[in-house]
């Protein structure tokens, strides 16, 4: 179940989301979360395999392997701090003092493939994915307002890769986005947690919305008509979309002839029978047709 504080301040997972370099989350997500408007739910149950919960299996293990092969000092784990007058928390993976290091462990690509594991660059380098580099940063600038703990300077990055194993990588702070981060996170704070005002360039994902909790004997309340109207004109576009694309399909389907096998200047065509097996309905054959575009440079 959530901390009661994941919903009084943003996380270092949030600050990623509310800059819209989250593939996952949209600052609409995090803002239904903060004000209250999801339900307190486990996102994880303990017999599903997910990123999150391998995760925090894998976590201290990779914690500790940096800590002994790339400090070997004492590592305080999972800790959790906040920012005195900032709404900034942070759950570090491990701090060491003696030297000034934070360690943030990660995985990707454990449960098949990912976007993220191709943004990791050689082992030992800075090269990180986006919301990667964000979280280490709004870490910083939670762990530079905390008197017990030292300006810390760098950043350890242990990850495991599926199909390419263990890369430690090594990020050097960057004054100028912990200034930014700080700024823009309180900022986004005021106006949209504070203000309780959904951000409008990236409302909540629809399966966050599907969540959120509902009032039926609540009133009509007014609807802005630009969204509505815009919302039908996509509605509109989509429909005539999806008929042109029929249509297309039929004419390129006919152009075939009595054939499974087309061939244009864009690419190859097929239209070949695929067996579907019996599970909730009987099983049956069925074609569909397959574009592969040519190589570069090649026409036929």
């Amino acid at each position: 179940m959530d901390a009661p504080w994941r919903r009084d301040c943003l996380g270092g997972s949030d600050a990623p989301a509310i800059l819209g370099v989250d593939p996952y989350r949209t600052a609409g997500d995090v803002w239904a979360e903060k004000t209250g408007r999801l339900p307190i739910t486990d996102d994880d149950r303990d017999d599903d395999l997910s990123p999150k919960l391998l995760g925090s299996v894998i976590g201290p293990l990779l914690v500790n392997l940096a800590a002994k092969r790339l400090l070997g000092k004492p590592v305080a784990m999972e800790v959790f701090y906040r920012h005195p007058t900032a709404p900034m928390g942070c759950s570090v993976d491990g701090i060491c003092f003696d030297p000034a290091v934070l360690i943030e462990a990660k995985t990707a690509g454990l449960l098949g493939p990912a976007g993220s594991s191709a943004a990791y660059g050689e082992d030992g380098s800075d090269e990180v994915p986006e919301p990667v580099m964000v979280q280490v940063h709004h870490n910083l600038a939670v762990l530079d307002a905390q008197p017990d703990v030292p300006i810390i300077q760098d950043v350890l990055v242990p990850v495991f890769i599926g199909g390419r194993g263990l890369k430690v990588y090594k990020i050097h702070r960057d004054p100028a986005l912990v200034t930014q981060l700080y700024e823009f996170e309180t900022d986004w704070w005021r106006l949209y947690v504070e203000g309780d005002r959904c951000p409008p360039e990236e409302p909540p994902s629809l399966m966050t919305l599907r969540r959120m909790a509902r009032k039926p004997e609540a009133a009509a309340r007014p609807v802005d008509n630009t969204y509505v109207a815009e919302w039908l004109t996509a509605k509109d576009a989509l429909k005539a979309a999806e008929k042109l694309e029929e249509f297309c399909r039929r004419l390129v389907i006919a152009d075939l002839g009595d054939g499974e096998v087309g061939q244009c200047a864009l690419g190859r065509l097929t239209y070949r029978a695929v067996r579907r097996a019996a599970y909730t309905v009987h099983a049956s054959t069925v074609r569909t047709l397959r574009f592969s575009p040519n190589r570069e440079g090649q026409v036929h």
